[in-house]
């Protein structure tokens, strides 16, 4: 008697064990109907969560928790989905489940931590892509590099050598514009580890004028500075074109002789800003 006895507790036990690795077992991306809401866990441990837009060979796609953004996550360093339902379900199971023996007790699971960086958050960038008025097209692909890891709270939540990618949004040569030469390009998406996520950022801007002195440069100019330099170069004139480029692209004025192209070479240094916050899900 007292063995079946044994042997019915170890029965019952092993039906729940059943139970509630079918509940979390990891389930194979393609089964999962576009629109359901998961989340995505990658080797590193890296969580994404969203609603599953598209699944292609090398890439599963989330929408992002802010509208019209997504997130993409390569497939070959994805270690689990699973549906947010079913989280939400076996949590509620947790509560409702038999004690079990200590022994055979399932491990803690995993704090996930939160962080979410701040608009107008400052990222120093190593420019990826040469650029140039004269030869550069609009909507032509841009990358960088973060140069210093991002760092909220004493947590890096991104390191450096993460690739920024984004594209050329203005450009004129000197013969288009009375000998003054525009250039602007914005970076668009971040990529950490095997999680590409949409960012916004401020534009870069960039505007060739004349000078009575050396040429100058002027980086994360606003509009007033861009006033200041404008002003100093150009008199009025140089002052209203300043306050343009200042407060449209927010970020730069490059002043240069007269008929002169503008000229970014790659391995420039670049201060980014963030416009709407990015949250960074992790172990």
């Amino acid at each position: 008697m007292k063995n079946l006895a044994v042997a019915a507790i170890v029965a019952k036990y092993a039906v729940y064990v059943l139970l509630a690795s079918g509940c979390t077992r990891a389930e194979a991306v393609e089964n999962i109907p576009a629109g359901t809401e998961v989340t995505v866990v990658t080797q590193d441990g890296t969580l994404v969560r969203g609603k599953l837009a598209k699944v292609d060979a090398d890439v599963v796609t989330l929408t992002g928790e802010r509208p019209n953004t997504s997130t993409e996550i390569t497939r070959s360093a994805i270690a689990e989905v699973k549906r947010v339902a079913d989280d939400d379900r076996n949590e509620n199971a947790a509560v409702a489940e038999p004690a079990k023996p200590a022994a055979a007790a399932k491990p803690a699971a995993p704090i996930v931590r939160t962080v979410t960086i701040p608009d107008n958050t400052v990222l120093d960038v190593t420019l990826g892509t040469a650029l140039a008025s004269d030869t550069s097209r609009a909507e032509e692909r841009v990358r960088g590099t973060l140069a210093s890891p991002v760092v909220i709270d004493g947590t890096t939540v991104i390191p450096s050598g993460a690739v920024l990618s984004g594209h050329v949004t203005h450009v004129d040569d000197s013969d288009k514009v009375k000998g003054r030469a525009e250039l602007s390009f914005r970076f668009t998406r971040l990529t950490t580890g095997s999680v590409t996520y949409d960012i916004d950022t401020r534009p870069l801007g960039f505007v060739a004028e004349s000078t009575r002195k050396d040429d100058a440069v002027k980086i994360g100019a606003g509009a007033a500075a861009g006033a200041v330099i404008g002003a100093i170069t150009g008199g009025k004139k140089g002052a209203a074109i300043g306050t343009a480029v200042g407060a449209g692209a927010g970020t730069g004025v490059v002043l240069a002789t007269d008929g002169k192209e503008i000229r970014l070479a790659e391995g420039r240094k670049l201060k980014v800003s963030l416009t709407n916050p990015l949250t960074i899900r992790t172990k």
